[in-house]
């Protein structure tokens, strides 16, 4: 059976700093996903964006 799904990693915009990761699906396009989650370097929340 085939995996439709590819993890991603969720990069902080300020530190550059991988601190996430998640999986979607392979159809969606890559770099479209931002969200707002805390980045243990930086100690603040922050936007992190998508990235392979």
């Amino acid at each position: 059976m085939a995996k439709n799904k590819v993890i991603t990693r969720l990069v902080c915009g300020e530190c550059k700093e991988r601190n996430y990761t998640q999986r979607v699906s392979k159809k969606r396009a890559v770099g479209s996903l931002k969200l707002s989650k805390f980045c243990p370097k930086c100690r603040v929340h922050k936007e992190h964006k998508e990235s392979k």
